[in-house]
């Protein structure tokens, strides 16, 4: 998504918070939020949400944007894919840059 890769170059995370009871199309946003580090929150209404709380533990939250991670390995040796929410380097090979410091599901 164009949109996210724009997010992830200026160093900002997408945290979105939707609170509806109808159908919403949140499937086309989530990848502005997975994609740039950030959170997709649903709530059905506001009466017995937690929106102050998650609101709060997402603003104070630290963040750490372009973080580099290299896996060094011997020459025989080159990773094969990579899953999690990172991107490769433009200009180096297999130097991955980190979203965000919140989240560690990295598999390389």
């Amino acid at each position: 998504m164009l949109q996210a890769a724009v997010a992830i170059q200026a160093g900002v995370c997408v945290d979105i918070f939707a609170v509806t009871n109808e159908y919403t199309d949140l499937a086309s946003l989530k990848f502005l939020s997975i994609e740039s580090g950030g959170s997709l929150f649903l709530y059905a209404n506001t009466d017995d949400s937690t929106i102050p709380q998650d609101m709060y533990r997402m603003l104070s939250r630290p963040y750490a944007f372009t973080c580099v991670l290299r896996l060094r390995t011997s020459t025989e040796f080159k990773p094969g894919h990579s899953y999690g929410q990172f991107f490769p380097d433009p200009q180096y090979e297999n130097v991955q840059h980190i979203i965000c410091c919140d989240f560690c599901n990295i598999c390389l």
